[in-house]
């Protein structure tokens, strides 16, 4: 139920986001809501890490390379998707190192 939870939120988070982009070239603004989301609701569902950090941020670079005639570079919008990426692995790994008891 968890996972489900965070899924939709990281999936509202994401969209929401990407329509922030297109509206402002605030980076630092963005990149730290990024990063709050994706480690936020990986704190909450760890096992799907890899999907919140899809969802929250793999629609900033589709909605940067459909605005695009042609795609002669790697867009800007893909260095969000790594940022949650980022911010999912190193929640995983908090969350993983939580739960391992020391011997």
């Amino acid at each position: 139920m968890k996972s489900a939870i965070a899924l939709l939120a990281a999936l509202l988070c994401g969209l929401a986001l990407a329509s922030y982009d297109t509206r402002t070239d605030d980076t630092a603004i963005e990149l730290g809501l990024l990063l709050i989301a994706s480690v936020g609701l990986t704190l909450l569902a760890p096992k799907v890490w890899w999907a919140v950090a899809l969802l929250v941020g793999g629609f900033i670079p589709l909605v940067e390379m459909a605005g695009q005639s042609a795609l002669a570079h790697i867009p800007p919008g893909a260095v969000a998707l790594v940022v949650t990426f980022v911010g999912a692995l190193g929640a995983f790994a908090m969350a993983r190192a939580s739960r391992t008891r020391a011997a």
